[in-house]
């Protein structure tokens, strides 16, 4: 998805958005103070502050990224505003096998599986992590639910280029539909529970969204000509047109999914 500035802006307005869901899951599997985390693909480390408020100073949090650029400025804003507790590592799943083993109270990761070439391996060694009693939690997208009524033309541009760019990446579209199927082939079990959650937007803040999609993986869709420049121009255009459209646009599915480790 890029590493620019607009891109980092997009995953900021994704977190905030996504903040009262994850919220929701964090206190229902038993977060509490003194615990230890790990955060896989923290991105912008709002999911580590959600941590960190209910761990407290007695507990620990921990945030992995591939983008140091990233980490070293989520990790400077967290600690200005007393999140001591928190810390970063640049890495990716295969930095886990650094980490001693049964560490964590909590394993988290959010929209990361989706971006990886073999998810089930990596919810095995996330797995590895939890100590016994703790808890491994997952969320990702099911993005097939992506709709809006009346329906807009501009969207079926958007997804003509985010299904095709993923397909030709081999990237997974309905991830959080198979989260149950790949806990239980990486010898974890049946989640303890899920939740499926997902927003209904009005027109201006649904297609401001989907045009930061958009353009995210434009460059990839250029690439594999999925779509061309000409018409990726026109997509923008009718986006601005459409936000005063009387329409809603139905977001893709957020599900999430958690399993406690037997003491």
């Amino acid at each position: 998805m890029g590493r620019t500035s607009e891109e980092y802006e997009r995953l900021r307005r994704q977190s905030d958005l996504l903040e009262p869901i994850t919220k929701s899951v964090l206190d229902r599997v038993g977060l509490s103070p003194g615990m230890s985390c790990l955060d896989l693909g923290c991105g912008s480390g709002e999911v580590m502050r959600l941590m960190a408020e209910r761990v407290g100073q007695t507990g620990r949090v921990v945030g992995i990224d591939v983008d140091a650029k990233l980490g070293a400025g989520m990790l400077s804003v967290l600690k200005s505003k007393g999140y001591r507790q928190c810390s970063f590592i640049e890495g990716n799943v295969a930095s886990l096998e650094k980490i001693e083993t049964g560490n964590f109270d909590l394993v988290f990761a959010r929209l990361l599986l989706l971006h990886l070439d073999d998810p089930v391996l990596a919810l095995r060694k996330m797995y590895e992590l939890v100590r016994p009693g703790g808890r491994i939690v997952l969320q990702d997208y099911y993005f097939p639910t992506v709709d809006s009524y009346p329906v807009l033309e501009a969207l079926l541009e958007f997804k003509t280029v985010f299904f095709g760019v993923y397909e030709k990446e081999g990237r997974e579209t309905r991830m959080g539909l198979k989260l149950p199927a790949f806990f239980i082939e990486a010898g974890i079990g049946s989640p303890d529970g899920t939740d499926v959650a997902g927003f209904l937007h009005s027109s201006v803040v649904g297609l401001r969204l989907i045009s930061a999609v958009y353009r995210s993986v434009l460059p990839l869709a250029l690439k594999h000509e999925i779509t061309t420049q000409e018409r990726s121009a026109w997509f923008f255009e009718e986006m601005q047109k459409a936000e005063s459209a009387n329409c809603f646009l139905l977001s893709p599915s957020l599900v999430s999914a958690w399993k406690q480790k037997p003491s």
